[in-house]
């Protein structure tokens, strides 16, 4: 039995009171009111409800965080990682796409990070009610139960998932070049939640995750559940992911890191 951080207790609070208003629009999405932000990539009056809930719930439970958001993201938002007092880095609903189009596969996600450190994260899917968490030195957690990453260390037999995304142009080649290169010698699969797609390597039902530019919300809760199940995050180098200037994530275990790099 885990025993839970209290700044965890404060996150899965936040993950589960938003989780509600979403299971609530999921089952009425054609009252949703959807807006374009960039190319392919879409926000919801979900998120707005989500995000308001994440702000007042973690404001009220720890008034002396800081927060960034997703969906009230400004470019000063960035000067407040720079300080010594901890942020809270969340993202309402990633896998906004799924949802709108009433796929499941979607999640509440928070990170917590202080002096460019990630301290703790919580990853919640709301569908099958699985609860993520990680806290530095505690390990990392589903619904009480300890998570491991998968030790195969062959390519053959193993399933990554990819967050390549269309909206990012100049790097759009590249990506499905990588995605081409590794399927002809494994299986992969682009599921649209980064966030779900890092939990699911924690616990091991996937082998590995690679994406070429996401946001800090998007992978900042996943890399610490990958780390602290016994995983390793890189960058394209192979270097220790730098989650405030490092552009590519490879995550996975140890075990196939390197068979994973030299394919893409």
């Amino acid at each position: 039995m885990a025993i839970v951080p209290p700044v965890i207790v404060v996150m899965e609070k936040a993950c589960r009171n938003a989780a509600k208003s979403l299971i609530r629009d999921f089952g009425e999405l054609e009252k949703l009111q959807i807006s374009k932000k960039d190319k392919n990539d879409f926000v919801s009056s979900a998120d707005i409800r989500a995000s308001e809930t994440i702000s007042y719930t973690l404001g009220k439970d720890r008034p002396d965080f800081l927060q960034i958001d997703e969906e009230t993201f400004s470019a000063e938002d960035l000067d407040k990682l720079k300080g010594d007092t901890p942020v809270f880095i969340s993202d309402p609903l990633d896998g906004t796409k799924n949802f709108i189009h009433g796929n499941g596969y979607f999640a509440v996600t928070i990170g917590l990070m202080q002096k460019g450190e990630i301290i703790a994260g919580v990853t919640y899917n709301p569908i099958l009610n699985e609860l993520f968490w990680a806290h530095k030195g505690s390990g990392s957690w589903i619904n009480n139960q300890r998570l491991r990453v998968s030790q195969r260390d062959k390519l053959d037999g193993c399933m990554f998932t990819s967050g390549v995304q269309i909206k990012h142009e100049d790097i759009l080649e590249k990506g499905i070049a990588q995605i081409g290169s590794l399927q002809r010698k494994t299986s992969v699969r682009i599921l649209g939640s980064s966030a779900l797609d890092l939990a699911n390597v924690a616990s091991g039902k996937f082998d590995g995750f690679w994406s070429l530019r996401l946001n800090l919300w998007d992978i900042v809760a996943g890399i610490i559940l990958v780390n602290e199940a016994g995983g390793i995050c890189l960058n394209e180098k192979g270097n220790v992911f730098d989650p405030l200037n490092d552009e590519s994530l490879i995550a996975s275990s140890a075990a196939i890191s390197s068979e994973l790099l030299k394919s893409l």
